[in-house]
């Protein structure tokens, strides 16, 4: 299998399995979003999840939830919301925290879909706005790694 711009930017890909790097997660079913293609290969992307860790006190709306104060950041998607240009939108709730952001090699799970170890499928490729909106929301949060912050807003 060879990239062939699966991981481009704005990208919503689907893992079955998806590989956790500290082994700790193992491996399960991923959703997968490219944040930003870096030199060499590597992206930075983040896995949302279902795992609502809104504060309660704090309303919930699609788009950024920002709380410096309390050095919270996600992006929250609501259910079934269109996103991507071809229509598609998380079938359930879904968060992107901008503690969780990481970077993977693309020749890594290159290989791992050539050796049958799992299978990635696009599910999407996010609107223009959802996309500027996602990555507003984390470049410009302190709750995201200084080094990811750069990233994001490198052109």
């Amino acid at each position: 299998m060879a990239d062939n711009g699966l991981f481009e930017e704005g990208k919503v890909l689907y893992f079955d399995p998806f590989y956790f790097k500290d082994k700790v997660g193992g491996q399960k079913p991923k959703y997968y979003i490219v944040l930003k293609k870096q030199a060499d290969e590597v992206v930075l992307a983040t896995l949302p999840t279902s795992k609502d860790f809104v504060p309660s006190t704090i309303e919930k709306a699609h788009g950024c939830i920002d709380h410096p104060e309390i050095n919270f950041n996600c992006y929250y998607f609501a259910a079934g919301q269109a996103v991507c240009t071809n229509g598609f939108g998380f079938p359930v709730e879904t968060y992107v925290y901008g503690y969780r952001l990481q970077t993977h090699r693309v020749a890594d799970f290159v290989k791992q879909a050539a050796d049958g170890e799992t299978v990635i499928t696009e599910r999407g490729q996010l609107t223009d706005e959802e996309y500027r909106a996602i990555v507003d929301c984390l470049r410009m949060s302190p709750a995201v790694k200084r080094v990811y912050r750069n990233a994001l807003c490198a052109n």
